[in-house]
């Protein structure tokens, strides 16, 4: 990691993106071993280590992606980030219901993701987020996303950058044969809606 950072740091980059899934280890025997065999007790553990390496020895400002936290996690990695993110992906508790793109997938809860967000705003922890269009959700869906997400920097004014991305089917997953959306076409409605508001 710290040779990646270091050929980066080479390159007159500015900042380490650390992007990881929610607690690998909860779900895969892989995880465990590979943080056991690095004197980890978490995923969490070793990403606070490993920021910490690459802001100590680099001077790059770490930005980090772990997923959903608890203020307990929060705080313990803010010392050694400049800045995390989370996407909200979308505010559709529908979404998770049997049938739905985030069905058996705890960590895309919207009230968790929300959560997260409202607890970093919380400590002033500057934060990306945004929403993934073309799961499923309607476009009644995406502009209340966008809400939950301006309510919350409203509050806390800690959403540095709202990323809009784009669903694209992968193969081998369970929505390789979903269609994507017309992306263009969307930005083109929100921005009408949004200059009527």
């Amino acid at each position: 990691m710290l040779a990646i950072a270091l050929a980066g740091k080479a390159a007159d980059c500015k900042e380490a993106l650390f992007t990881l899934g929610d607690k690998p280890e909860a779900r895969y025997a892989v995880a465990r071993t590979a943080l056991d065999a690095a004197g980890a007790v978490s995923t969490l553990d070793y990403l606070a280590r490993m920021a910490k390496l690459v802001l100590e020895e680099t001077g790059l400002l770490p930005h980090l992606n772990p997923g959903v936290m608890d203020p307990a996690d929060l705080r313990r990695l803010r010392p050694v980030s400049a800045s995390m993110g989370l996407m909200l992906e979308s505010a559709s508790d529908r979404l998770c219901e049997r049938g739905g793109p985030h069905f058996g997938s705890p960590d895309k809860v919207p009230a968790r993701r929300l959560d997260t967000l409202r607890a970093a705003g919380e400590l002033g922890i500057p934060m990306t987020t945004g929403l993934l269009i073309g799961i499923g959700e309607t476009r009644r869906e995406r502009i209340e996303s966008l809400l939950a997400l301006r309510a919350l920097h409203d509050s806390h004014g800690h959403l540095q950058e709202l990323i809009i991305q784009n669903f694209k089917a992968k193969p081998g997953t369970k929505m390789a044969g979903a269609s994507e959306p017309d992306f263009d076409a969307w930005i083109l409605s929100l921005r009408d809606e949004l200059g009527r508001s």
